[in-house]
């Protein structure tokens, strides 16, 4: 079952299809890890685990990747975040298209950036300056400076800190047929629409990444590290391959169960052909979640009628109530130029107060981290926002 979506509506050609995110439900791991050396070797990730009395009286528990922001001795946690670039190739029957971040990417305004250089060159990876909710966070990676907001309360002025520790695996081939994808022109949806889309069935490609990391890269992904899957416009689609069918996914965040341990994975699409833009507007979505919600089933109470989401939801996805394109208020996007050169805009997210209310253990007034949320969210029905 997919936990966070809303599904677009078939379009004629010249309307621009919708972008949205999701997850998938933890799955068990149908190989061990660990290599030569045995899963036993292997320090997971760690997590902490919390325990909150909502707005609604009611208790809620969760799990979070790191470590205790209640916790004295407050310090760096340090996730190794494996970035693997996917070269996708699809034979649609009609075109042939290979999707691949490692060649330079010519829809990159300079022409000179392969897509694996944005996302490393970008502020996920790299230190920058944040001022969030008016409050200087410190110099550092774009999620460590939104987990210091939503947990401003108790960490500020302490050395707390989440960082991502970025290396590039080798890249995986993935063959896509007729059955399985198909290209499309951005062109015909957006006027200066540059290059090709591909869309791909959401779960054959989600088995192709499940095969990746307990296949090819088997050892070298491991439970002590988040692998993040990286294509080049392409897209996908549930139980479809058309973008006029229940598309477009941007990214999603989900893991396997690896005996007691938990691996998790996150995929998402750089799109720099204009139809969806954002650059790593999508990045910032799901790694802000997979870190809050790495199980993809936190509960909290019933939320809705914010963001992508059209109807109700119960879990602690702090990307979906700000996504761009849904239910005002949506995102108030950070927009960054990296040493690099590039321009990068990044998504606002909603903070842990906003799903729970009670003591907010952000900054003071705000629920968000770029000043969208003033207040914590409303039940659903009818949802929305305090």
């Amino acid at each position: 079952m997919l936990l966070c979506s809303f599904l677009a509506s078939p379009m004629a050609f010249g309307q621009a299809p919708k972008g949205y995110y999701t997850t998938l439900p933890v799955t068990v791991s149908k190989s061990p890890q660990g290599g030569s050396n045995g899963p036993n070797t292997i320090n997971p990730l760690p997590l902490w685990n919390y325990s909150v009395t909502a707005y609604n009286a009611q208790t809620y528990t969760g799990t979070i990747v790191g470590r205790s922001p209640f916790n004295r001795g407050k310090t760096t946690t340090t996730i190794p975040t494996q970035i693997v670039p996917l070269i996708i190739t699809i034979n649609d029957g009609t075109t042939t298209v290979t999707y691949d971040p490692t060649a330079v990417d010519p829809c990159v305004t300079t022409g000179t950036h392969t897509d694996v250089d944005v996302i490393t060159g970008s502020p996920i990876f790299t230190n920058n300056s944040w001022t969030m909710d008016g409050q200087g966070v410190g110099t550092t990676q774009y999620i460590d400076a939104f987990q210091r907001t939503e947990f401003w309360s108790l960490v500020a002025g302490t050395p707390y800190h989440l960082v991502l520790n970025q290396s590039t695996l080798p890249s995986q081939a993935l063959a896509v047929n007729s059955s399985q994808g198909t290209n499309y022109d951005a062109a015909t949806f957006v006027v200066g629409g540059c290059g090709k889309i591909g869309v791909v069935d959401l779960g054959t490609f989600d088995s192709a990444v499940q095969s990746i990391i307990t296949g090819s890269l088997a050892g070298t992904i491991n439970i002590g590290t988040f692998p993040i899957f990286l294509t080049r416009n392409v897209v996908l689609a549930e139980n479809s391959h058309s973008i006029f069918v229940n598309c477009c996914v941007l990214g999603y965040h989900s893991g396997m169960t690896v005996g007691p341990n938990l691996q998790i994975y996150s995929p998402f699409s750089l799109n720099t052909n204009g139809v969806f833009g954002g650059d790593v507007s999508t990045l910032s979505h799901e790694m802000g979640e997979a870190i809050d919600d790495p199980k993809t089933n936190n509960p909290t109470p019933v939320w809705g009628r914010q963001g992508q989401q059209f109807g109700c939801q119960n879990n602690f996805e702090v990307g979906d109530p700000l996504s761009p394109g849904g239910i005002a208020p949506t995102s108030n996007e950070f927009v960054t130029v990296g040493a690099n050169g590039l321009t990068y805009h990044l998504q606002e997210l909603a903070d842990f107060s906003w799903f729970f209310g009670g003591t907010n253990l952000g900054i003071s007034g705000h629920y968000s981290n770029n000043g969208t949320f003033t207040g914590f969210a409303k039940a659903c029905p009818p949802g929305g926002t305090n």
